[in-house]
C-alpha cells in the first residue's frame, strides 16, 4: 500500500513539476506579443516569424500544462455530482474515468503522435509562408510530451484512487495547496 501511494505521489509531482515549469512560457508569450504589437504598430514591421512564434509558445503552455492540471483537479468535470458522493465512490469514478477513458486515450494520441513527429523531422517541416519558423517538429514535439506528461498524471491518479479504494490512509501531499488570488 505505502509503494502505491509513494508512486502515486511520484507520477503526480513529476506532472506537477512539469507544468509548473512550463507556465514559464507565458512570460515569454507575452514578451513575444508585446514585441509584435510594437513593431506593428510604431515600426510599421510585421513579422511572420514572430507570429509563428506566438503561437507555437502558446501551444506549448497548453500542452505542457494538461498533466499539471489534471493533477491539480482543474479539468472539466462534474464537480456537483463528484462532492455528493464520498470518498471511496468518487475513488472508483476517477479510477474508471482515468484508466478506461483518459489512459487509452493518452496511449492513441502518443502513438500515432510518434508517426506525426517522426514524419515532420524528416520532410524538414516548416511554416506554411516562406518567413515564417522552420523546423515545426518541434511544435509537434510539445504534444508528445504534453501527452506523456498526461498519462504520468492518469497514472498516478490511478494509483492514488486505487489506494483509496483499498483502504489506505494518506498524509496530506506536500505544498500541493494554492490559494487563488482573484482581482
Amino acid at each position: 500500500m505505502t509503494a502505491l501511494l509513494a508512486s502515486a505521489r511520484f507520477l503526480k509531482a513529476v506532472a506537477r513539476r512539469i507544468g509548473q515549469v512550463s507556465a514559464w512560457l507565458i512570460v515569454l508569450l507575452i514578451l513575444t506579443v508585446v514585441l509584435d504589437v510594437i513593431t506593428r504598430r510604431f515600426v510599421v514591421l510585421g513579422s511572420t516569424k514572430l507570429q509563428d512564434l506566438e503561437w507555437h509558445l502558446h501551444a506549448a503552455l497548453f500542452l505542457l500544462s494538461l498533466g499539471y492540471a489534471y493533477v491539480e483537479g482543474e479539468h472539466v468535470r462534474i464537480d456537483v455530482l463528484l462532492e455528493r458522493f464520498g470518498l471511496k465512490t468518487a475513488a472508483a469514478i476517477e479510477f474508471l474515468g482515468a484508466a478506461l477513458f483518459l489512459v487509452p486515450f493518452c496511449v492513441i494520441v502518443l502513438y500515432f503522435g510518434w508517426t506525426f513527429v517522426e514524419r515532420s523531422f524528416l520532410l524538414s517541416e516548416g511554416s506554411a509562408t516562406q518567413t515564417g519558423l522552420p523546423y515545426r517538429w518541434i511544435i509537434k514535439t510539445s504534444l508528445l510530451i504534453g501527452f506523456f506528461t498526461l498519462f504520468l498524471a492518469a497514472l498516478g491518479v490511478i494509483a492514488d484512487s486505487l489506494a483509496t479504494l483499498l483502504g489506505a490512509k494518506r498524509k496530506p501531499e506536500p505544498n500541493t495547496h494554492y490559494d487563488e488570488v482573484g482581482l
